[in-house]
């Protein structure tokens, strides 16, 4: 599945019927016709296997009892060839690209925020910027969520009903958190698992959406960039998506972003990691401040979910249907996480190279 679905472009069901036409075997495998949660329901005697594999439908932001089974791949893929790390951070990743970019010849301007698309009619011609300025251009490659490309910069009435029918993914609430001291014997990445996974994916997805009371609790700590005799931790939930009415939290209400950071330290406290003594500095990252700063509606990480079968035939393609405009990021195929965006942006340069 990596090469046909992957590294290359997804143009519909039809991708998938070519490959099942190539080796059926392999699409059995697959079992497009269940659910992750199936998948381990059949798989698993233990609970907490069966909790495990649920996890890692959150990978692209989705709810294990209507993801489909092909998720199982994750997991292999994590055991199968370890997870991979870089020295100095993500942002390492960002210098490189940014000054491979520049020996290209790209000239690099930030903080220049783009309010429209344009065209000549057939295909685009250049982008407008908030402060009224235009950059004319023969090829446009959009990484803001399809959502907010389709629906604002160059509304296209088809993309955007397409989009509709797609649940949007989970969204996230964040602490960062510098603590003082070292937490022994603590591994770089640690999942505490909450006591009920059926409500939290309710609490997320349902129409009653609210705040996650017990949460699921992820851990990123590390000593290596922090100062000496310190920690930052990334501390991460699932979060319904910010925004208001079915489905969606406020999560600009007043006191809310304060009260369930208070919250999430009382439920690391009470899995064992109380770290509230040991503060030197929190800052908070809600779904709302994910939608401030990246234009993803309701803040969702991963643009649309992979709550049916079909999701994945839905996700915007890298080519538009617009002449001249590419898509690449975590809303575009094949997905969200660092690894799939880098490689929506491969299988876009390789489109744009063959045109």
């Amino acid at each position: 599945m990596r090469t046909p679905f992957v590294e290359s472009p997804l143009e519909g069901a039809g991708s998938l019927l070519r490959l099942a036409g190539q080796r059926p075997r392999d699409l059995a495998r697959v079992k497009p016709w269940q659910t992750l949660r199936t998948v381990g329901a059949n798989a698993f005697r233990d609970d907490r296997q069966r909790l495990f594999l649920d996890r890692y439908a959150t990978y692209t932001g989705s709810d294990p009892r209507r993801a489909p089974a092909v998720l199982r791949v994750i997991p292999y893929v994590e055991h199968t060839f370890g997870g991979w790390d870089v020295d100095g951070g993500v942002r390492v990743v960002v210098d490189a690209v940014a000054q491979r970019a520049k020996q290209r010849g790209a000239t690099i301007r930030t903080s220049a925020t783009v309010t429209r698309i344009t065209t000549d009619g057939h295909r685009v011609d250049g982008v407008e910027l908030a402060d009224g300025n235009r950059l004319p251009a023969d090829i446009v490659v959009s990484d803001v969520d399809a959502a907010t490309l389709y629906g604002e910069l160059l509304p296209v009435a088809q993309q955007r009903r397409r989009l509709q029918r797609v649940a949007p993914s989970l969204s996230g609430f964040v602490l960062l958190l510098a603590l003082h001291g070292r937490t022994p014997a603590l591994r770089r990445h640690t999942v505490l698992f909450g006591p009920n996974y059926d409500a939290e994916m309710d609490a997320v997805f349902g129409r009653d959406a609210a705040p996650v009371h017990d949460p699921t609790v992820y851990v990123s700590a590390r000593a290596d960039s922090a100062p000496a005799g310190h920690e930052s931790w990334f501390v991460l939930v699932n979060a319904p998506r910010h925004g208001t009415g079915a489905g969606a939290v406020d999560w600009d209400a007043p006191g809310l972003v304060t009260s369930y950071a208070e919250h999430l330290l009382d439920v690391l406290a009470a899995r064992g990691h109380d770290v509230r003594e040991r503060i030197v500095f929190m800052a908070t990252r809600s779904p709302a401040d994910l939608q401030r700063a990246t234009a993803s509606p309701g803040g969702a990480i991963y643009g649309s979910s992979s709550n049916s079968a079909r999701a994945a035939f839905l996700r915007p393609r890298n080519r538009s249907p617009v002449p001249g405009l590419f898509l690449v990021g975590g809303s575009a195929h094949p997905g969200g996480g660092l690894p799939m965006v880098l490689m929506s942006a491969a299988i876009t340069a390789d489109m744009i190279g063959r045109a």
